[in-house]
């Protein structure tokens, strides 16, 4: 007997079954240059971050006697800090650039940073599903560039050391033979102020809601200013008294944090950073009691040894150097000290 659900059977079954098919094929496809198109983008990402990094320590390679970018210095820099990051290939891999080709000075005072992920350099993003389609490799590519600039904001780090502008426009001796009083002692007739400053109460970074007086003074010597100080701003106040037991105390922690305690000049420096003091420039410290003074300019001072001695005398000696540090570059020009910035400007 013939089997009456036959006649019953749909003539396009089969068609459905191929439609299903090519749908899931389909999503499949979509679903793999998906993942290929995130791990684009990631590398993308890293790329980026490497260019960023590669270009702002290339810009920090500055001569501060000339304020341009030493560029054989950068070169090398801009490599090195290059080389740290890391970004897919077919998997991840440290970026290398080549110094001569991907690194470029747009101006005296800018690095101009690219680095790559190309098929024509042997390094280009293998991809995982979009082989399929007969995509094997993606190109990537970033560009970053760096300037550096003297800067006119400080906003972190800073000492509450204050150094009185260079009388006519001299500026302080860089040399190691050369050395500056950072602080004064009490023998000094500073009529109650010994070169310290009382920063405006900042709720930020590790001295935040510390108030004022010794305890501020000691914090601000061993962690620094969070807030920004500009130049022309005349809402500093001087911190009258010597605070020398406190002052003492800091700055040996700062030295006993160093990893070099024995280079007696900066150009043999290779410790951490501790014995480098950022501070203001003030006008005059001829002032009684608590006044505000105005903001002039900003100096680096590097400890050349562990401080001693008592309230008659200086507690902090050292030389006067040039650095790169964190701020802003405005629009007022600065005193010319040798202190500079790098930021990213594309």
């Amino acid at each position: 007997m013939k089997d009456s659900r036959n006649g019953n059977q749909r003539p396009d079954a089969g068609v459905a079954i191929i439609y299903v098919a090519v749908f899931l094929l389909s999503s499949l496809w979509l679903v793999s240059l998906a993942i290929d198109m995130g791990k684009l983008m990631a590398t993308k990402t890293e790329l980026q971050a490497a260019a960023d990094a590669a270009a702002l320590a290339g810009a920090s390679s500055i001569n501060p006697l000339t304020g341009t970018v030493v560029q054989d210095s950068a070169r090398a820099r801009a490599t090195y800090t290059a080389s740290r990051n890391r970004a897919f290939e077919e998997k991840q891999r440290a970026v290398i650039i080549d110094p001569l080709t991907d690194i470029n000075f747009p101006t005296p005072t800018r690095v101009r940073v690219r680095v790559h992920r190309e098929e024509a350099t042997g390094n280009a993003v293998v991809t995982t599903f979009a082989q399929t389609l007969g995509v094997d490799h993606l190109n990537v590519t970033a560009d970053a560039t760096a300037e550096a600039q003297q800067l006119t904001d400080i906003c972190e780090g800073l000492a509450p050391f204050a150094p009185i502008e260079p009388p006519n426009g001299t500026p302080y001796s860089t040399d190691c033979n050369t050395s500056y009083a950072l602080k004064v002692g009490s023998g000094q007739q500073q009529q109650g102020n010994f070169q310290l400053l009382d920063y405006p109460s900042c709720n930020e970074g590790p001295c935040a809601g510390v108030g004022g007086g010794a305890n501020a003074v000691r914090c601000y010597t061993i962690n620094g200013y969070s807030c920004c100080v500009g130049i022309g701003s005349e809402f500093i106040s001087t911190e009258p008294g010597n605070k020398v037991g406190p002052l003492k105390q800091a700055l040996t922690t700062r030295w006993d944090e160093d990893t070099d305690k024995t280079s007696h000049c900066y150009e043999n420096y290779t410790g951490n950073g501790k014995r480098v003091f950022i501070c203001p420039m003030i006008e005059s410290f001829d002032v009684n009691g608590k006044k505000l003074v105005r903001i002039k300019g900003f100096a680096a001072f590097f400890l050349q040894q562990k401080p001693t001695g008592g309230g008659q005398g200086s507690v902090a000696t050292g030389q006067f150097i040039k650095y790169v540090a964190p701020g802003q570059a405005g629009s007022e020009p600065p005193v010319s000290t040798g202190i500079y910035g790098v930021h990213l400007v594309e």
